[in-house]
């Protein structure tokens, strides 16, 4: 409940600085933005779309999606038995990882289950805020890319590690908890992986689409992103479904997943926060015969 509302207000807010910012004034470079410093927000696009380039990376990221989905229905790795239990040493595992092997919180498990349903409705946002929300379709497209990314590499190395969960070493749980299907999918966590993907994407865009954001919002911004997956990485371990390195993993996949697309789309001719005409100088002739030096600084 309190991350849907927490959800649900930064949703309302931003529209409602979206919904200003349709009535004030525009120039030919700049428009009022009630994000941006000083409201000035630059016009146009910092992303490129062609198709040239788009094609590609569609494609690839079906590709590994699919390989993904084929490799982790086609695993035919079999949780442990009940006797091959009995051989299973957790000291066998690495003293960094070891710890996990305590852990066992069913309800802490859910809560992460929930926080990854709700963080991956992240980029939804995108409509309300007004400049973004112009671009929606291309960032819909931007947002299916990453997550496939995601996604398909996360089944993929599920599929080909086959490790085991630190629940199953734990002599403490019942049998059948031990050996269910999902006993030996533990590298990587796939919950921290997308959660990182779906906030650094959010961040990213958000930062592109405003290259003179307010220090503070953006920071606020990036620190969101930031937090959020680190505290699902954490509910995951002490949720007893992974080891340290199992969301450490995750989280720098599904953080570089969600910078890297929109990276990649990156238009070049967008100035991308530095702005090209904070000083200009001119040299024209005057009506008296000389030359007249014309300079602006812009702030």
């Amino acid at each position: 409940m309190k991350l849907r509302s927490t959800i649900l207000f930064f949703s309302l807010l931003i529209f409602c600085g979206s919904v200003q910012a349709q009535w004030l004034p525009k120039d030919s470079t700049y428009e009022y933005c009630a994000v941006c410093h000083g409201g000035q927000h630059l016009i146009g696009q910092p992303y490129n779309h062609q198709l040239k380039l788009e094609l590609p990376l569609l494609l690839s990221s079906a590709a590994i999606l699919t390989t993904g989905f084929i490799m982790q229905s086609s695993d035919k790795t079999k949780p442990y038995t009940e006797e091959q239990l009995v051989g299973l040493d957790k000291n066998s595992i690495n003293s960094f990882d070891r710890v996990a092997t305590g852990y066992w919180k069913p309800g802490i498990a859910s809560a992460s289950d929930y926080m990854l349903i709700g963080i991956s409705f992240l980029p939804v946002l995108f409509l309300s805020e007004h400049h973004t929300g112009h671009d929606f379709k291309s960032l819909l497209i931007m947002t299916a890319e990453t997550f496939a990314l995601n996604y398909g590499t996360t089944y993929i190395v599920k599929s080909t590690v086959n490790r085991t969960r630190p629940y199953v070493y734990n002599t403490e749980l019942p049998v059948s908890t031990r050996t269910d299907k999902e006993s030996r999918q533990s590298y990587y966590s796939g919950h921290t992986s997308q959660t990182a993907a779906a906030t650094f994407l959010f961040a990213k865009v958000i930062s592109d689409f405003h290259p003179y954001m307010k220090p503070g919002l953006k920071t606020g911004i990036w620190a969101f992103a930031i937090t959020v997956p680190a505290v699902e990485a954490y509910l995951r371990v002490k949720g007893g479904k992974h080891y340290p390195t199992d969301v450490i993993t995750g989280y720098a996949l599904g953080a570089l997943s969600g910078w890297l697309i929109p990276q990649l789309h990156r238009n070049k001719n967008y100035t991308h926060g530095k702005r090209k005409d904070i000083f200009n100088m001119g040299i024209a002739p005057s009506l008296n015969g000389g030359m007249v030096m014309n300079m602006r600084l812009q702030f």
